[in-house]
Parts: structure tokens; sequence; C-alpha cells
């Protein structure tokens, strides 16, 4: 049997025949995968749409309860129909709700309005559902007290945002809608559309959102793939389900994609496979010994060896190349001392490129890759020391080992390039650092400051001398650019830093709310901002002093800063005023933040002065609601922040 058929039946064995038996497992694998991906998505947007629904909820509560508290709520268990008509009106209003509804200590119906009013809330069912109603409502119940402490019940209503129940179903391509008595009452299917389950039986709840089922169901006459969700009593005026489907036809046509791709990947990878186990059988079949020959001496240094390879084949041709190859190499050695005057100019290139970068990590890079190529050090450790303003300091290196380099060389180097720093060593001395390294030093100086150090390590017996010469110039133009980058990034903090607090400061603040009102507005996403203004300030100054009023100022905007998120932004607005950024925060959950805020200020006590306590008024604004600007966003947080001081300061509004 000739050599090239005992090649390919050997590629055939073990490359061709197990890509095969795995292409066909993969295959059959994700096209059973199928039913099991679209369960998966269907309990993904259950889960998803029931978080949705609970933080509606949520914001229904928070909005009545913040409504009952503006509104006269001793009116509605006191006050005359007309009264009391009047109060819910308003108050639905204020909690931006669709109606209202009151009921006695006996649960009579006393007075409704809007959508929950029922013709005059004379017809309410015992659920709190009202005939004619077309979809379900969210709801929102709250007791008050009424007359002899009787208690009262208030019960707001608004309508689900179905557009946010699409978001959540479009965005894992699923059908979905709101079910009563298997009907469906709003959603992506038609309104009246049944909802039944393979004996024909009204889908009923199947269990919680981690726990659905997906089962057969049959929906406005299309076969479905279905999970229902029952949800909870006490958020809706009536027993509702949350039903996720998908078509039948849609998880098969999925089924049969999967197989078909799998069956023509099965086919290209034989095709491929074979045709590349052919062409190696064929031309892998010439006497190589000769040629394994001329390459072992090439590898002595005998480069003047002509290889003797008769074949006209592509081993002939690869013999041929290889004595190209070998006159290639002799004439690039010689090209290589050349070559090295070119390198030094590169090098005065790179030092341009240093001298004017403010990119400190490309900066360290740049130096440590230019050295190393120059002198052809094993590796190279570039250092930046500690700067007076701002505090930097930063390490770069490359070419060596991590593990030898982290037990050995980390610490020689350190102390090496500290007394080339500190004056104690000379620049360039050779330390040894193993029987196989050694390395040497150059300090970054800038006039008589020393900025950091270059330290190069060669292997034992390298040349260095020439290479001295090479890292002292760099190291110079290395010091230059240092300092650039130095200057550089305090021109920044200066320009963006508040001096009393080290804050940001209004400038820096309304470019940050910008970009971030642009990332809230592309991605539809909430956004708030806090204005704080220290209450009776001027009497603190007037009591204690300036020096204690400034004291106060960096301790309350270290305070700020430590109590919000890494996300948010503190910034001192002006005066005694500082604001906040909170990205992706919605006005109720900035609100409960800015309270905290408010609690903490309050607890700040100064050692240096006894007896100092202050307060703090807080106005809260968001977007899109109260602005789609900075500018409309910062006036109405400082109205709600005089609304505030009006209302007997040491607190929190929101606009």
């Amino acid at each position: 049997m000739k050599l090239h058929t005992k090649l390919y039946l050997f590629f055939a064995g073990m490359v061709l025949l197990p890509l095969l038996v795995v292409t066909v497992v993969v295959s059959l694998i994700l096209s059973r995968s199928s039913v099991d991906t679209y369960e998966g998505r269907l309990q993904s947007g259950l889960t998803a749409a029931s978080v949705v629904i609970s933080a509606q909820a949520q914001s229904l509560a928070v909005d009545t309860d913040a409504a009952l508290r503006r509104s006269d709520a001793a009116a509605l268990t006191a006050g005359d129909q007309a009264r009391r008509a009047a109060v819910l009106d308003a108050l639905a209003l204020d909690a931006k709700a669709g109606g209202a509804i009151l009921r006695d200590p006996a649960g009579t119906v006393i007075a409704g309005v809007g959508s929950g009013a029922a013709a005059g809330g004379a017809a309410a069912s015992a659920e709190g559902s009202v005939p004619g109603q077309v979809t379900p409502m969210i709801v929102s119940s709250v007791g008050i007290a009424g007359p002899d402490n009787a208690l009262w019940q208030l019960t707001v209503e608004r309508p689900f945002d179905t557009d946010a129940l699409a978001r959540v179903f479009s965005s894992q391509d699923l059908e979905w809608g709101l079910l009563e008595n298997g009907a469906v009452s709003t959603g992506s299917f038609a309104v009246g559309a049944t909802a039944v389950d393979a004996a024909g039986a009204p889908l009923e709840f199947t269990g919680s959102p981690d726990a659905t089922g997906a089962v057969e169901a049959n929906v406005d006459g299309s076969a479905m793939l279905a999970s229902d969700l029952s949800l909870p009593a006490n958020i809706t005026d009536r027993p509702t389900l949350l039903m996720a489907a998908v078509p039948s036809d849609v998880i098969g046509a999925s089924s049969r994609q999967a197989l078909e791709a799998g069956l023509v990947l099965m086919l290209g990878v034989a095709l491929m496979a074979g045709a590349l186990g052919f062409l190696l059988a064929r031309n892998i079949t010439r006497p190589l010994r000769e040629l394994t020959r001329a390459a072992a001496a090439g590898i002595e240094g005998d480069l003047g060896r002509k290889v003797e390879v008769r074949s006209s084949d592509e081993v002939g041709s690869l013999a041929d190349s290889f004595g190209l190859m070998q006159s290639s190499i002799r004439d690039y050695i010689g090209e290589l001392e050349e070559s090295r005057t070119q390198l030094l100019l590169a090098l005065s290139y790179a030092g341009e490129i240093l001298g004017s970068t403010t990119d400190r990590a490309r900066m360290m890079k740049t130096t440590a890759e230019a050295a190393r190529l120059a002198t052809g050090a094993s590796g190279v450790w570039v250092e930046l020391f500690p700067s007076r303003q701002p505090p930097k300091h930063g390490t770069f290196s490359m070419g060596v080992p991590q593990d030898f380099f982290d037990k050995r060389i980390r610490r020689e180097v350190a102390v090496l390039s500290s007394q080339v720093a500190s004056g104690d060593g000379v620049p360039g001395d050779v330390t040894a650092i193993d029987k196989d390294y050694e390395a040497f030093a150059f300090p970054l100086l800038h006039g008589h400051e020393a900025l950091g150090a270059m330290v190069a390590i060669f292997e034992a017996g390298h040349p260095i001398q020439e290479s001295r010469k090479i890292l002292a110039s760099l190291s110079k133009q290395a010091a230059v650019a240092v300092e650039n980058v130095n200057f550089s990034e305090l021109q920044e903090l200066l320009a963006t830093t508040d001096p009393m607090t080290n804050l940001f400061n209004f400038r820096y603040l309304c470019n940050c709310l910008d970009k971030e009102i642009s990332k809230s507005r592309r991605y539809q996403r909430q956004l708030s901002v806090a204005i704080l203004d220290i209450d009776d300030f001027k009497l603190v100054n007037d009591t204690f002093g300036h020096q204690a009023g400034d004291e106060l100022l960096r301790t309350i905007g270290d305070t700020l800063v430590s109590q919000v998120r890494e996300a948010d932004m503190v910034a001192r607005y002006g005066g005694e005023e500082f604001s906040v950024v909170f990205p992706e925060t919605r006005k109720a959950d900035a609100v409960r933040v800015a309270e905290k805020l408010r609690r903490e200020v309050a607890s700040i006590v100064l050692t240096d002065y006894p007896g100092l306590q202050v307060t703090t008024s807080i106005g809260v604004a968001s977007y899109p609601e109260d602005g789609e600007d900075q500018t409309d966003l910062l006036l109405h947080a400082d109205e709600a922040l005089y609304h505030a001081k009006g209302a007997g300061k040491n607190r929190v509004i929101p606009a």
C-alpha cells in the first residue's frame, strides 16, 4: 500500500469519522432543544412580566399614599357627598389614577370617580370590579381612620401599562394576553379570543413564576405552546391570568431549521475533511530525510550546504525554497548591522511620540516596547513614582515570565530603581539578579526630580554596552513624557473639581447631566437629580466661624459620596448647595435615597466644634417627567428645594 493511501486512511479514521459523529449528535441535540428553549422563554417572559406588574402596583401604591397625604382626608369620612367627590377627583388626578372608590366601614360604596365610579359608585362588586369595564385594572387600597376610629377604605385604580408588558414579551418573540374566564381582555391576541387547553377547558393557574409549566393550548383557533400565571388578588380589580404563548408551527420550524443546518454542516465537514485528507496524503509522500539533514546543518550554522532532493513534486519545491531561504538569511545577517543605525533613528521618533502623548498607560507601554526592541532585552520594567498633583502611580513590565518575575525580579529591580532615583546608585549600573539574568536601571529625571525608573533585564552574557547609550537617551525622553502626563492630568483636575470639597464642580455637573440625559433618552430610561441645601448655613458661620463652615462643607461632601452608588455623581452646586445625579433611577427611588442622605447629614458631628449640628432641605426632579434637558431638570429640582425650605426645612420634596 502506498504511503499517501496510508496517510489518507489514517486521516479518515482519526479525524473524519469523529467529526461526522460529533456533527450528527450536535444536530440531533439542537433539533430537540427547540421546545426546551421556548419553554424557557415562556417562563422567563412571565417572570419578567410579573416583576413589571409588581413594579406598576408598587408605583400606584406610592403615588396613592403621597396623594392621600396631600389631600383633605378628613373630608372623605366626615364631609358631604359633593365634598367627597371633589376630594376623590383631586386625589385620583394627583395619583395619576384612572379612578377612585370610597367605602364606609360596612363595605358600602359611598362615592366614586373615574373608571371605578360605576354610575356614581353605586354598583361595584365585592371584588372591586365594575360592570362594563373592558380590561382589568391595577388597584391599591388604603385604610382611612374615620369618626370613632372606624376604618374606611379608599381604592384607587390605574390601567395596566400594556406597553411595558408588550416590550417584555416582544423581546422574547412571544405572544401574550390578560385572560378573564379564558377570554383575552387585552394583549397581542384579538380581544375576546378564547384560550383553552388540550381538553378544551379554559386555561387555569399553573403555578408561581418560577414553576410555570408549558401546556399545549388552542388560542383563537391556533395551536400554541402556552404558560400562564395568576396575578395576585391584591393588585388587580378582578381574577386575572397573564398568559404567554408561542405558535406550535414556530417551534416546529425552529426544530427543522436546526436539523437541516446540522445536516448541511455535516455534509460540508465531510467534504472539507475528505478533500483535506486527500491533499495532505498526496503532498506528504516524498522522501524527507535529506531535507531534514540539511535543516539540522543550518541549525548548526552551516547555511551553505546544498539540499539534495531529486524530486519534481512539492517536496522538491520545498527543497529549492529552503536553499533560497539560506541565501536570504545570510543576506539578512549582513543587513542587521546596517539596520542598527536606523533603529536608533526610530528611537528618536519614538521619543517625539513619548514627549507629546498624555496617555500614561500608552507612554509606559511605548517606552517598554522601544527599549526592548532597541536593546534585545529579555524584559523591561517601567515604574512611575507617585507625583504631587494629581497623585498617580503606575508600573508596566513585558517580556519576563510572570512566575519568575514575581519571585525574583520584582523585588530586586524595585531596590535597584529606588537606589538610582535617590542618587545612591549610578545610572546604568549592572546588578546580578540570578546566575542567568542581570539588569541595570535608569531614572526618569525631570530637572533634579526622579519621576520614575526604567529597568532592562538581560540574559547573562548579553552585550549591553551599546544598550546603555540607547536606554540613557530613551529615559530622558520618557521623563519629558511623564511630566506632560502629570501636567495634563493636573489641568483636567483643576478644571472639573471644587478645591474646597474635592467634589466635581458645577461645570462638570452640567456636562455629566447632559451626557446622562442623552443616554437615558437613547435607551428610554429614567434619570433623577437631587439638590441639597444646608439649612441656616449663615448661622453656622456667624456662630462657629468660617473655618467651621468650611470643615462642615468638606464633611458633608465626604458623607454624600460614601452613601451613594459608584454610578451616582456628587457635585458642589454652589455655596452651601450640593447636587447628586442618579442614573437609571426613578423619582420614587431617588426620594428614598435623598431621605437617607438627609438623615446622614443630620447625624454629622464635628468633634472640633461641639454643638454644631445642621439639617438639609432637598429637592428631587426626574427625567423625562420634570424636564428633558439639564436646564429644566435642575430648575425643577431647585424649585422643589425651595418648596422644602418653605414647608419648614429639613425635608425631601419631589418636583
